[in-house]
């Protein structure tokens, strides 16, 4: 007798509507031709009465609620309810859908195959009772059909599901999800996994379905939309991969003819303000000060998760790290490891002695001079908000040439190559070449510390993010002599006590743009 193998069915119809003219820095939310409004109805079953409960699903849901607001859909959300409450719920979005509307709706629970028809499960189902199935389930062709007979302008249809066999224990017979048929033009239907396949609940978040997750990394990103399931298709894969889960091969099918965004990056057609004169925040060198204009950008990557977007308004930064000179000028002391190098970096100083340094720094130049916020220490060492980089070093690749790091073991990305050149110390500020907005050493020589404490991202947007209010530990980033390139990703997240002192954590100054 076959096992039940019980799957996640997300169902995504997705519609494009007429975009809010809402700006979000230089991305904003599109209007794409003959749109009508952004709706969405999502629906979520996970404790069944008569099969097994799901993980995740719940989440999924809450998760791609949160998405698609940020997205400007009216959305409605249905969770763990019996088939007449979600039959209800579905006539009451049908009847909302005006010609043109943009109609997003998410399933999350089990799903079957039957007769050349998915079918979407009511917690009450019961697989024995297969006899008038219609009447018990939720056609999934039927739902396509009532949103495409509403005109809507584009259907979006995903399926984040097992597509392996769902058996009825008393007969013996399977029930696989299939391939739907006779696709409407202006449609795309995405399955999170291939025919015969299972789709995991497992994921680097532990909170989404590895699919969910995927997708949502990408969603609200300024795509077109059939790159943004391409990516998450390959994010997915290449994760079960990785965890060395069983292979799970998203795909595909489009019948949309036309380019359809939900964001986009606007370029202002306002000239940008002048930006201020470089300054020094001490008489010394290496002590100049970089305009880093505002803007907004993605933070995060596929490791520190979730991507989610981020405004920041215009500052000053340091060009280089704080020198042990510059340390001894304010402070009277050097307390670096590696001395007989004034214009190292200074390092072995805690969160809390940079903020003595800044107290008194600001008392001697009548400044106003504080750490960098995550957010801002991120953007800036990406690039900005035009193209981005993967590293501090203006480039998505990092070899000894041109960063300072631990070159002892091979990286696991391809574009870290392995160097023989370990230099075991820190170096002179400024020794290599500078990112893309003339910052130096960004990736690399020593961490630095952050004015954030820790914590676990969250997936809405922000702007000027300065993370929570309390925590245990402070904000590290960039990586440092002793660290493998991998941490050197400007995305990269570290932390350590306030307290805690090391030979291979210094830190830059900010101060707010005159």
């Amino acid at each position: 007798m076959k096992p039940i193998l019980y799957c996640l069915l997300l169902l995504l119809l997705w519609q494009p509507l007429l975009a809010q003219d809402k700006t979000l820095g230089i991305v904003q939310l599109h209007k794409n031709t003959r749109e009508g409004q952004r709706k969405a109805l999502i629906i979520a079953n996970q404790t069944y009465q008569f099969q097994k409960s799901l993980n995740n699903t719940l989440r999924d849901a809450d998760s791609m609620a949160v998405a698609l607001r940020y997205l400007g859909f009216q959305v409605t959300v249905v969770k763990d309810k019996t088939l007449a409450d979600t039959q209800d719920a579905i006539d009451r979005f049908e009847q909302s859908l005006q010609p043109a509307d943009v109609a997003f709706v998410y399933y999350s629970g089990h799903g079957l195959g039957y007769q050349h028809d998915n079918y979407l499960l009511p917690v009450e189902f019961a697989i024995s009772e297969m006899d008038g199935l219609k009447n018990r389930a939720i056609s999934f062709a039927n739902l396509r059909s009532r949103i495409v007979g509403r005109s809507v302008r584009n259907l979006f249809m995903v399926v984040d599901a097992c597509r392996s066999e769902m058996a009825d224990k008393a007969t013996d017979r399977a029930y696989e999800l299939v391939p739907p048929e006779n696709n409407p033009p202006g449609t795309l239907i995405a399955f999170a996994t291939d025919y015969g396949q299972t789709a995991t609940y497992k994921s680097r978040n532990n909170k989404n379905s590895l699919y969910t997750e995927s997708l949502l990394m990408y969603l609200r990103q300024p795509l077109e939309v059939q790159e943004i399931f391409k990516r998450a298709n390959n994010r997915t894969y290449a994760e079960t991969q990785r965890l060395k889960l069983s292979t799970q091969h998203p795909h595909y099918i489009p019948m949309i003819y036309d380019d359809y965004y939900f964001l986009k990056l606007i370029t202002p057609n306002t000239p940008s303000p002048p930006r201020p004169q470089t300054r020094q925040y001490l008489d010394l060198p290496f002590a100049e000060m970089v305009y880093i204009p505002g803007g907004t950008f993605q933070m995060g990557d596929k490791y520190e998760v979730p991507v989610h977007t981020v405004t920041v308004s215009p500052f000053l930064i340091g060009k280089y790290e704080v020198t042990q000179r510059q340390w001894e000028t304010v402070m009277g002391s050097n307390p670096s490891h590696f001395k007989d190098c004034p214009d190292c970096p200074v390092e072995n100083v805690s969160w809390d002695d940079v903020q003595e340094f800044l107290k008194k720094l600001n008392a001697r130049t009548g400044g106003n001079y504080r750490l960098p916020t995550e957010a801002e220490w991120e953007y800036a060492a990406g690039g900005g908000a035009s193209t981005r980089t993967r590293f501090g070093n203006g480039r998505n690749e990092l070899d000894s040439t041109n960063a300072n790091y631990d070159t002892r073991r091979w990286a696991t990305h391809p574009k870290i190559p392995l160097s023989n050149k370990y230099r075991a110390k820190t170096l002179q500020v400024g020794s290599f070449t500078a990112n893309t907005l003339g910052l130096h050493d960004m990736s690399g020589n020593v961490w630095e510390w952050c004015a954030d404490w820790y914590g676990p991202y969250g997936s809405s947007s922000q702007t000027n993010p300065t993370g929570p209010a309390t925590g245990i530990s402070r904000v590290l980033r960039g990586g440092s002599w002793n660290y493998f390139p991998q941490d050197a990703r400007v995305a990269n997240r570290g932390s350590n006590s306030p307290s805690n002192r090391d030979n291979y954590i210094g830190f830059r100054v900010v101060s707010q743009a005159q």
